[in-house]
């Protein structure tokens, strides 16, 4: 009875059809930590634009680059608003959907391997050199344009082959195309494609070469056309085509056709490495299981061991139900489109000298080689000797689970750097209730990945002005090591700061910044601009920054409601710890309130919580002394002064403030004395 069960369920699993698996594979790899995953990159704001400037705004925004791509985008984001599971759902489903597309297509391609199409949709939803998935208002975007590449294929195809209405589908199929032509580059060479797909797929009713090659070039022309009349759209008549990436790869091969051959040839083959060889690489690099946590590693183990199970059943089910292997004709059809497709994948890139990369963000750019990397490695596997289906079924499986492993560890660090993301504003607005408009924050390289200082000034925004519906922006959030050079105007003061934002412009100086440190476990630091510039413990990039700020712009008024991060994006406020009293005692210093700042600290140090930072004091340390609690001052200043030496520059400029900002006393001359000594500070006359 069991062996019968047994054998049934095996049954059972084999049964499922192939798009119901494809959405099975694509949940578990994406969606386990669906609820916990926010907003990122672009998409940070593509929200805020949409929620304040509304479809205006995103008109502005995406005319620069992808006007149509951007009415997509649009579109959705009035549909789904800015509930991040919502997002990472609508992504997820986009991937199936390509996924899908790309199944009918290559069922479609070659009716009688019906195994490849299985695989090559298999490994694509788990691609690992992609690991930008949980970015999911762009990226869904990405795989909508790609679906309708793919599903373009497809109809043809469909049409071609007998299987629908010849003129509607290829009508259809023409639609399609026009949708991946027109939003996006991405794609765009893939669509030469087509008269190879043709030529294979006319190979049977049409044997004579000659013949072949009229109606391929029939049914291709209207495509051609297509084409061939947004290419010149795109290069002739529109003035945004080139703003943001120009094509470098033609000012080297005019100036040295050569040498700039050689290195093309050398990106190509690379590239190529890359993204068909190294990129599975990927999925076997172990985890640091240390910095995962047992309740993560649990999980990934879990579910890396069952879908690879899972697969293994399916995979070898559906090789005991096929009825012959892949004629080597068919296999070498898909090793040439595959390779055709690499190809053409990458001329986006070399043209514009964009480098490819298995790293965010530039894991973008492997997507256009996605097509050709999974038919190339299904081919491959169908090549093996069916003597070897069983080890062949495996290999695939572990290839399977082993990728949607490597996308669940990749979505915990997308868990993770959205936790540091709530940190940051909420201790950002618990230290700062309000900033004067115009003002500019010069914030440290943060340890956040996957958000950049233009997307981080969206939510500046949104939190700060939520208001402004106006083409002027209110904030700007810079990386100092970013915009040096550029709108910071190598941190002279007085410099006046214009920053065109596409949706809206900023207007501010040099001369009105806070600037901020943030290194978790370490709180969030808005620098003071007496003592940090004497700070090692910052770089010397932010201590020049400190030097441009004032605490003059967080100007709370009373009355005013205190700012709040977006609670559909954010979560509710964060319990209270040690960071949240450390932000509330700074603004309380920043205000002349030292029993207030004391207060606070009583309630700080009695947490079982500490700081991480040695800085993390001061604001505590210089509350007790105004408040003549010089023991308690000198004591917290020992603890912090063993941290490290390096902190010792800074605290001597905190108490020489101390000195000069106090009553006198005997009291207090011996406690100055004791840290001047201690420190050993070069006291100023």
């Amino acid at each position: 009875m069991t062996e019968l069960k047994r054998r049934l369920s095996l049954s059972a699993l084999s049964r499922i059809p192939v798009p119901l698996a494809l959405l099975g594979l694509t949940l578990l790899s994406y969606g386990a930590l669906l609820p916990w995953l926010g907003v990122y990159w672009d998409d940070l704001a593509f929200l805020w634009i949409a929620e304040k400037l509304g479809s205006a705004g995103l008109e502005r925004y995406f005319a620069s680059a992808r006007p149509i791509w951007g009415a997509f985008i649009r579109a959705d984001l009035f549909l789904l608003g800015s509930t991040p599971w919502l997002w990472q759902l609508f992504a997820i489903f986009w991937r199936w959907v390509c996924a899908l597309a790309l199944w009918g297509f290559l069922r479609l391609f070659q009716p009688k391997s019906p195994r490849l199409a299985l695989w090559a949709a298999l490994l694509f939803v788990v691609y690992p050199g992609f690991d930008q998935q949980f970015i999911p208002v762009n990226f869904a975007h990405f795989f909508l344009v790609y679906a309708a590449l793919l599903f373009s294929f497809a109809a043809m195809l469909a049409a071609v082959r007998g299987r629908v209405d010849l003129r509607r589908w290829l009508w259809l199929g023409l639609v399609f195309s026009a949708v991946n032509l027109l939003c996006m580059e991405y794609f765009y060479l893939l669509e030469l494609l087509r008269p190879l797909l043709l030529w294979f797929a006319l190979e049977e009713d049409f044997p004579r070469w000659q013949e072949r090659l009229r109606r391929t070039l029939r049914i291709w022309s209207p495509y051609l056309a297509l084409f061939l009349g947004v290419s010149i759209w795109r290069t002739f008549f529109f003035q945004n085509q080139t703003l943001a990436h120009q094509p470098l790869l033609l000012e080297e091969l005019r100036a040295d056709l050569l040498p700039a051959l050689g290195g093309l040839a050398a990106t190509m083959l690379y590239d190529w490495r890359l993204t068909v060889l190294s990129a599975w690489g990927k999925a076997f690099q172990l985890a640091d299981f240390a910095v995962l946590g047992r309740l993560s590693t649990l999980l990934y183990l879990a579910l890396t061991l069952s879908i690879t199970a899972a697969a293994g059943v399916y995979l070898w089910q559906m090789e005991k139900q096929a009825a012959q292997p892949s004629a080597r004709r068919h296999l070498g059809q898909a090793a040439a489109l595959g390779g055709l497709a690499l190809l053409l994948a990458g001329w986006p890139m070399w043209l514009t000298q964009l480098g490819v990369s298995l790293e965010h963000p530039a894991s973008r750019f492997t997507l256009p080689f996605t097509l050709g990397a999974v038919l190339l490695l299904a081919a491959a596997f169908a090549a093996l000797p069916e003597r070897l289906r069983p080890a062949r079924a495996v290999l695939l499986a572990v290839l399977i689970g082993a990728s949607a492993g490597y996308q669940f560890l990749t979505a915990t660090q997308y868990r993770r750097a959205f936790d540091m993301q709530k940190q940051f504003f909420w201790q950002m607005v618990w230290r700062a209730p309000a900033l004067k408009e115009g003002t500019a924050l010069l914030v440290n390289d943060l340890p956040m990945p996957y958000v950049t200082d233009n997307s981080l000034s969206a939510m500046l925004n949104w939190i700060y002005a939520p208001e402004n519906h106006s083409q002027r922006m209110s904030y700007m959030l810079y990386f100092p090591s970013l915009r040096l050079h550029t709108v910071l105007k190598d941190l002279q003061p007085g410099q006046p700061i214009e920053h065109n934002y596409w949706a809206a412009v900023f207007y501010g100086s040099t001369s009105q910044v806070l600037a901020v440190h943030f290194q978790p476990p370490g709180c969030l630091r808005v620098l003071d601009p007496e003592v940090d510039v004497e700070n090692p413990t910052i770089s010397i990039l932010m201590r020049q920054s400190a030097r441009l700020a004032d605490w003059q712009w967080i100007a709370p008024r009373a009355g005013e409601p205190a700012p709040r991060p977006p609670q559909q994006i954010y979560g509710d406020e964060p319990p209270h710890g040690w960071c949240y009293y450390y932000q509330r005692a700074e603004l309380a210093r920043q205000q002349g309130d030292w029993q207030g700042a004391a207060a606070l600290g009583e309630q700080a140090f009695a947490l079982n919580d500490y700081p991480n930072d040695p800085a993390e004091r001061f604001p505590f340390i210089e509350a007790y002394a105004h408040l003549g609690n010089w023991q308690r001052a000198l004591e917290l200043s020992r603890v912090s002064a063993q941290v490290t030496p390096l902190i010792h520059p800074a605290m001597c400029r905190l108490w020489q403030r101390i000195a000069g900002a106090t009553p006198d006393s005997a009291e207090k001359e011996n406690a100055l004395a004791q840290a001047f000594q201690e420190l050993q500070c070069v006291q100023t006359p």
